[in-house]
């Protein structure tokens, strides 16, 4: 039932006006007014209008009590949203003096016809409703104003504080309500003469911006943005002010970004880049130009005027390159062939990565170059000496081992043949002990060009010792056809070899030969066989 009352009309009549009264509540429609009696204390009628919101105070005037009250209640916060309808016995400048400091929604005569007395009190009801839809509309807009970033202040026509948000204290450093403070408190001179000047200029509903200054309670000027409009066909002023300071700290500090992010694309050692998806460069620092031996400052004829894929030695490279990106997203330290303006492979290395063009949303690929050629070629010379002679190139002891048992595994897998040559030079110590060790350096190398000549470059050759080798002829297809080739091995070897501008040599060679899988189906009885044959050989 309270739920529902509360709703409704309300008349309050103070208990010891209820006699005088209530007479002249009869009339009043029961389905939508109702009528309450409150105690006579400023407690009581603030609890009771508090419980109906939508409340009229009837008052009997001519009783002191009464007045006493209803001077009481002007001070306090609920008199502007509570009416009060005044009745007594007459009207007159008597009656109307006794009430001093409250001001009544309306007189009535305690005698007043009741059609009167019902327009009045509804009159009143229906003032008190759109009071308080008005308190509830304002109590929005603070409570909006109060959280939102900005500052905000409402002026009187007289330019003064009518309402400030927190903000504003915050911002100008006031711990006390600005409320009733002139706004030249608060602006420096030079932005309060702009102010006046838009104000000129500003019509009803219309708004217009500018840049200013607020001034602190320390002095200290701070940059904002002022939005300004009219309230209304009233001359109040509504101010909006962004704080600029954070802004232009972050301009600064984005611009200060930028220049040394400029620095280092322009002077870094790598090569930056951007791509489209087709590989059309959109941009490239000079060291990328450089990497590709364009002139920097030559744009004209620089890469960008290019499509990165013409750079790339293997067209697959590329195609590998944006595959992955596209795919993963990224892609580090890709390594690739690449060529210079004048033709010249160079070995790149590349870390790229997928973005997106926030403004138009386009995708591109971004990345750095690093030319890694010195490196690559330290590392493919250590790669070399690892599974090279140092000497004459074929391969180390190590290696050869290692090729012959792949060799081995794919003719167990093909049913295949192969012929392992075993070779040892004849009389190799005498030529190091007459002419020297760098003389014997230049016959094995002169014997191993010769006899790589004889054989075919799926062949493996191999340095075992010192003056022995080895040899898999891959895939023969019978005895006569190693024979053959033993031949040309035994006629290149026996030709001199000139050491110096004075003195040839000439050495001879002892070849033994195993086949697969006559002689052995193990590396080891394969190497243990040629070696016997050849030692046969030389002692024959």
């Amino acid at each position: 039932m309270a739920a529902t009352d509360n709703t409704k009309n309300c008349l309050l009549v103070l208990e010891h006006d209820a006699k005088a009264v209530l007479g002249s509540t009869a009339c009043l429609n029961q389905q939508e007014y109702i009528v309450r009696q409150c105690g006579v204390s400023i407690n009581q009628v603030r609890s009771a209008f508090r419980q109906y919101p939508h409340s009229v105070l009837l008052a009997n005037t001519d009783c002191d009590t009464t007045v006493a009250l209803l001077d009481e209640l002007a001070v306090c916060p609920e008199s502007s949203r509570l009416p009060v309808i005044c009745c007594c016995e007459e009207l007159n400048d008597n009656a109307f003096t006794r009430v001093k400091k409250i001001q009544p929604f309306a007189w009535l005569p305690l005698s007043s016809p009741a059609q009167m007395f019902e327009c009045t009190v509804g009159s009143a009801c229906s003032y008190s409703r759109v009071d308080a839809r008005h308190e509830r509309a304002i109590e929005k807009y603070k409570l909006i104003a109060q959280n939102i970033p900005e500052s905000v202040v409402m002026l009187d026509e007289a330019w003064r504080v009518d309402f400030a948000n927190e903000h504003l204290g915050q911002l100008v450093e006031y711990s006390d309500p600005l409320e009733g403070l002139h706004i030249n408190n608060l602006l420096d001179a030079e932005t309060l003469m702009r102010l006046q000047a838009v104000c000129r200029t500003l019509s009803a509903n219309s708004k217009q911006n500018f840049q200013g200054y607020v001034v602190t309670l320390q002095e200290e000027m701070i940059p904002v943005w002022f939005s300004v409009s009219k309230v209304g066909a009233s001359n109040n002023l509504l101010c909006v002010m962004t704080n600029l300071e954070e802004n232009l700290q972050a301009e600064a500090a984005l611009r200060e970004a930028e220049a040394k992010y400029r620095a280092l694309y322009l002077n870094a050692a790598e090569g930056m880049f951007r791509l489209e998806e087709t590989g059309q460069i959109i941009e490239a620092n000079p060291a990328f130009n450089r990497i590709f031996g364009f002139e920097v400052l030559d744009w004209s004829t620089a890469p960008t005027c290019h499509n990165f894929s013409d750079r790339f030695v293997t067209a697959d490279d590329f195609i590998n390159l944006m595959d992955q990106v596209q795919t993963v997203g990224r892609q580090s330290k890709f390594n690739a062939q690449l060529l210079r303006r004048d033709g010249t492979p160079i070995w790149g290395e590349i870390s790229a990565h997928w973005s997106i063009d926030p403004k138009n949303q386009i995708p591109y690929v971004e990345g750095i170059l690093s030319d890694v050629t010195e490196r690559r070629c330290a590392e493919l010379d250590l790669q070399r000496r690892a599974t090279r002679d140092c000497l004459t190139g074929v391969f180390s002891r190590g290696s050869f081992y290692e090729k012959l048992n792949n060799i081995l595994a794919t003719a167990r897998y093909d049913s295949g043949t192969f012929a392992v040559l075993y070779l040892d030079l004849n009389d190799f110590k005498n030529v190091n002990d007459t002419h020297g060790h760098h003389s014997g350096d230049i016959v094995i190398k002169e014997l191993v060009e010769r006899i790589n000549a004889q054989i075919r470059d799926r062949d493996v050759f191999g340095r075992i010792g010192g003056d022995e080798f080895c040899i898999v002829l891959e895939n023969v297809r019978s005895a006569c056809d190693v024979d053959a080739v033993v031949r040309k091995i035994h006629r290149v070897a026996e030709a001199p070899i000139r050491i110096n501008d004075e003195n040839s040599v000439s050495v001879g060679l002892s070849v033994g030969v195993a086949m697969y899988p006559e002689d052995g189906e193990t590396p080891e009885v394969l190497l243990q066989r040629a070696d016997q044959a050849m030692y046969l050989e030389k002692r024959s």
